[in-house]
C-alpha cells in the first residue's frame, strides 16, 4: 500500500515504541496533533504501520526565512529498520507536502535526514529526558517533487 495520509492514534503505538520507550503513552501526544492543519502519515504494508510522521503548522525563520511546516514524531518499526522504508517514506513525504519544512532531529538521526535532502542549521540542543537534537531544514524548490 506505502504512503498516505492517517489518523493520530495510527501513529501513537509506534511513536511509542520508537520516540518513547519505557515512558507513558501519554507522553506520545504532542500539542498541536489535534489541530484540523495537522497532517498524520504512515507508511503502511500488509496492514502493518512501518513507519510514521506528523506534519504540523509551525513557522521558524531559518536562514532568514520562513519555513512553514514542522515534522514532528518520525519513527520506522525497528523491525524493519535498515530496509529503506524510512527513506522511501520520506521521499513521499516531500512529494505531499507543497512547502519547505524543519525538524528537531535527533543526533542520531542526522545523518539520516541528510541522505533525505535536509540541511543541519546551527548547534545541537538537549530535549530533557530525549536527548540531543539539531534543527534540520528540507527546502523545497521549484524543481523538487
Amino acid at each position: 500500500m506505502g504512503f498516505k495520509q492517517v489518523t493520530l492514534e495510527d501513529v501513537i503505538p509506534l511513536r511509542h515504541i520508537v520516540l518513547r520507550p519505557g515512558k507513558s503513552v501519554e507522553t506520545c501526544y504532542f500539542d498541536g496533533d489535534e489541530a484540523s492543519t495537522t497532517r498524520h502519515f504512515a507508511w503502511v504494508e500488509g496492514g502493518q504501520v512501518l513507519s510514521i510522521a506528523t506534519v504540523m503548522q509551525s513557522s521558524k525563520r531559518i536562514d532568514g526565512v520562513k519555513v512553514p511546516l514542522q515534522l514532528r514524531g518520525m519513527a520506522t518499526n525497528p523491525e524493519q529498520a535498515g530496509q529503506g522504508i524510512g527513506s522511501r517514506f520520506l521521499q513521499a513525504l516531500h512529494e505531499e507536502l507543497d512547502d519547505s519544512w524543519w525538524c528537531n532531529a535527533r543526533e542520531v538521526a542526522v545523518r539520516f535526514y541528510e541522505r533525505n535532502g535536509l540541511t543541519r542549521i546551527g548547534e545541537p540542543f538537549d530535549i530533557p529526558g530525549i536527548g540531543p537534537h539539531y534543527v534540520m531544514v528540507y527546502k523545497k524548490t521549484a524543481g523538487s517533487k
